[in-house]
């Protein structure tokens, strides 16, 4: 039984936990974005080749949130491919889609293994 309990110490120890953070976004527009959300970088590192599950949740009423990629974004929860890299790269949007909505939004992102990053 011990060498099975040091196997797994040692799988653990190698596998990296996924990681989120997040920043205002800063560079050139994606295509699939809304010119009126607010916008952030979302980095996502964790083990490569694997699939990681967001979502968002904690968004005011008459708010959206998004996550976005060049070619497509995706309201509310995402699955996003790890590349051998490590780390992949989203835009994550707040839109308010209501005049009645708050003047501001904030939101919490939440990955399947229970790591999550608020959104101010």
């Amino acid at each position: 039984m011990n060498v099975v309990v040091a196997g797994l110490a040692m799988m653990l120890a190698v596998s990296p936990a996924t990681h989120l953070s997040i920043q205002p976004w800063t560079g050139s527009e994606l295509q699939t974005t809304s010119a009126a959300a607010v916008k952030y970088r979302l980095k996502v590192t964790g083990t490569p080749e694997s699939v990681v599950h967001l979502q968002a949740s904690g968004v005011a009423n008459g708010w959206l949130a998004a996550f976005c990629t060049p070619k497509i974004c995706s309201p509310q929860r995402v699955d996003v491919a790890i590349p051998s890299s490590g780390e992949a790269t989203l835009q994550f949007e707040l839109i308010r889609e209501s005049a009645t909505a708050p003047k501001q939004s904030g939101a919490t992102i939440s990955e399947n293994g229970g790591t999550s990053v608020s959104v101010p």
